[in-house]
């Protein structure tokens, strides 16, 4: 792992130093997201989706790329919009909980089956009775500055979430505990649940 990383940073030392065009074939999404100028995500020999670090990690195509780009990987919880509040924010019903996404976003049809994405560093731990989804704490990873919390969300029936929590706020959690996440809705990913391509594109 060491002479994995030592040689990400030679390799783009000399991208640096020659100024001229590499192609670089990668399984490891960080080895790509830190010495691309510009990224080619594979599935099955077909392209999903072209473009910049950063353009794959905020606007994902699809759920492949979504799941590929960002370490730890994104959560998929599905869900259906319900509606909208006044101030133009949809309203997501899952497992039974209310989530809210941004205003003003492309939105699918109510009632529509679709998956939502969250990051890990996008879900924040709610303090509000009844924000957000209700979960049960099952594994925590402390890593330094920021602590992986694993999460049950949903029961026997739902789905597992990864929030990074970063200083000492993790220091309540324990194993068995029951917190609530929401995700922070400027940053909340809304995909076709058939099709797994993101709302709003193609």
């Amino acid at each position: 792992a060491a002479l994995r990383v030592q040689m990400r940073t030679e390799l783009a030392r000399l991208h640096q130093r020659v100024q001229t065009t590499m192609v670089y074939v990668t399984h490891d999404q960080v080895e790509a997201m830190t010495l691309a100028d510009r990224i080619v995500v594979l599935k099955a020999g077909e392209v999903q989706q072209v473009g910049t670090p950063l353009q794959l990690y905020h606007r994902p195509i699809n759920t492949f790329v979504a799941g590929f780009i960002g370490s730890p990987s994104m959560n998929f919880v599905p869900a259906r919009l319900v509606g909208e509040e006044e101030d133009g924010r949809p309203r997501y019903e899952v497992f039974g909980a209310i989530v809210h996404g941004a205003a003003g976003t492309p939105l699918p049809a109510v009632g529509q089956p679709v998956l939502l994405g969250m990051r890990p560093e996008h879900l924040r731990l709610a303090g509000t009775e009844g924000e957000g989804l209700e979960g049960e704490v099952e594994v925590i990873e402390p890593m330094g500055w920021e602590t992986h919390v694993h999460l049950r969300v949903g029961g026997e029936a739902g789905a597992d979430l990864l929030v990074r929590v970063e200083g000492e706020e993790a220091g309540r959690l324990e194993p068995g505990s029951t917190v609530r996440v929401a995700p922070e809705p400027e940053h909340l990913h809304v995909f076709d649940r058939e099709t797994e391509r993101r709302i709003g594109i193609g």
